[in-house]
């Protein structure tokens, strides 16, 4: 809704009878109590559930000895014994000229970052020799150990394949709600200029101080202190 002023060099006003910013327009739903609860679907963040941490495929715990070579099984699962991966991995060398015989860690940053992480979009012509000595190639980008594991962990139906990649996993601080657990919409609702995630990490007594003592909230404040 807008309103525009009689005089002529005033600028336009724009209102909402949602809660929506005028700059940007994004709105989101009432304030209730369930907003502020990541144990509800309303409050939790979208990311992480709720749950404040995200799991990650750890370099540290894939990487079990970088003085080894590729070869030697600088990586688990991904040295001469697994023939199907390792066959991968020498494609890869061939195409980006770089050894399997060397230490992990004497491979170039862009070397082990494309071994981790993947190709993108650049293709790689993988050959493969199968049980009967045939040979074949298929020139697809490489996926990455990483991405690798993130899949057949996302994808497998078996218990001992998922709880054989667990052993790789560690966790971090959800990227998005920072730990808090809380959707973006939460977050950003503030009383006093404080926001929920900031009210919690308070002792009782300075919450108390701040709210409770605190005289001459605003109406609307005071509305949110009691959802609070």
């Amino acid at each position: 809704m807008f309103q525009k002023s009689m005089r002529e060099n005033d600028e336009e006003m724009l209102f909402s009878a949602l809660f929506a910013c005028p700059k940007c327009g994004h709105s989101i739903s009432e304030l209730e109590p369930k907003l502020f609860s990541f144990n509800s679907p309303a409050g939790a963040c979208s990311t992480c559930d709720g749950l404040g941490q995200k799991q990650f495929f750890d370099e540290s715990k894939l990487i079990t000895d970088n003085c080894l070579s590729l070869g030697e099984g600088a990586i688990r699962g991904w040295d001469r014994r697994n023939i199907w991966y390792f066959q991968m991995l020498s494609s890869l060398a061939d195409h980006y000229k770089f050894k399997l015989d060397i230490p992990f860690k004497n491979l170039s940053k862009k070397h082990q970052k494309i071994i981790l992480r993947g190709s993108d979009d650049e293709l790689i012509s993988f050959k493969y020799i199968n049980d009967k000595g045939n040979t074949y190639t298929r020139e697809i980008p490489f996926e990455g150990i990483i991405p690798n594991m993130e899949r057949r962990y996302r994808e497998t139906e078996s218990n001992m394949v998922r709880e054989d990649l667990s052993k790789f996993l560690s966790s971090q601080a959800c990227p998005d709600c920072a730990g808090t657990r809380l959707r973006k919409d939460a977050r950003f609702v503030f009383v006093q200029g404080i926001s929920l995630p900031q009210i919690t990490e308070m002792t009782v007594t300075k919450a108390v101080e701040k709210f409770c003592r605190s005289p001459n909230f605003p109406a609307r404040e005071q509305q949110l202190q009691i959802r609070f």
